[in-house]
């Protein structure tokens, strides 16, 4: 049986999955971590095909992973929070996955919700086209990216004290590859 799945989608769908493995190991800093870590579960996981060309839809040159990180930290850094703070999940085993860029961390409440809808802003600016979702989750494509980024007060296998929330940026290549 063939299920056609549209592309925006099939992102939600991948970064979810994403998003519950990486959340899997992470913990507020005085915690111990609940379940296995990011570097466990990467090193289970084989590493995916590296972009190649864009497909046929595309609104612009295909963008490296590199290219895409490098944006997703710019657009961390103008809202105010240090990239090196949170974990990049996709590269806990000391190498990169070609088709995804991950970061995840526990901030304050507060500075989640001021950085939220600036790190949306800079995005835009870095020609990513939003795409509505809801309130708590910011959508955006650019080329044969697709990028989620939200903030959470609560999560399964993550332990947040009540003034903490979890900052979460996925961007998957759904791409040929």
């Amino acid at each position: 049986m063939h299920t056609s799945v549209r592309p925006q989608t099939a992102a939600v769908i991948a970064l979810a999955a994403s998003a519950a493995l990486a959340l899997a190991g992470c913990t507020s800093a005085s915690e111990t971590p609940a379940g296995p870590t990011a570097a466990t579960v990467a090193a289970s996981t084989p590493p995916a095909s590296p972009p190649a060309k864009a497909t046929p839809k595309s609104t612009g040159a295909p963008l490296t992973r590199d290219a895409v990180d490098g944006e997703v930290r710019a657009a961390l850094r103008t809202a105010g929070v240090d990239p090196a703070k949170g974990k990049a999940t996709s590269e806990a085993t000391g190498r990169k996955n070609p088709s995804q860029v991950d970061w995840t961390a526990v901030l304050t409440t507060q500075q989640a919700e001021f950085a939220l809808p600036r790190i949306g802003e800079q995005l835009e600016h870095l020609g990513w086209k939003s795409h509505p979702v809801g309130t708590e989750t910011l959508s955006y494509e650019k080329t044969d990216w697709v990028l989620l980024v939200g903030s959470v007060k609560q999560a399964d296998g993550v332990v947040l004290r009540p003034n903490e929330s979890l900052l979460t940026v996925n961007v998957t290549y759904l791409g040929t590859g």
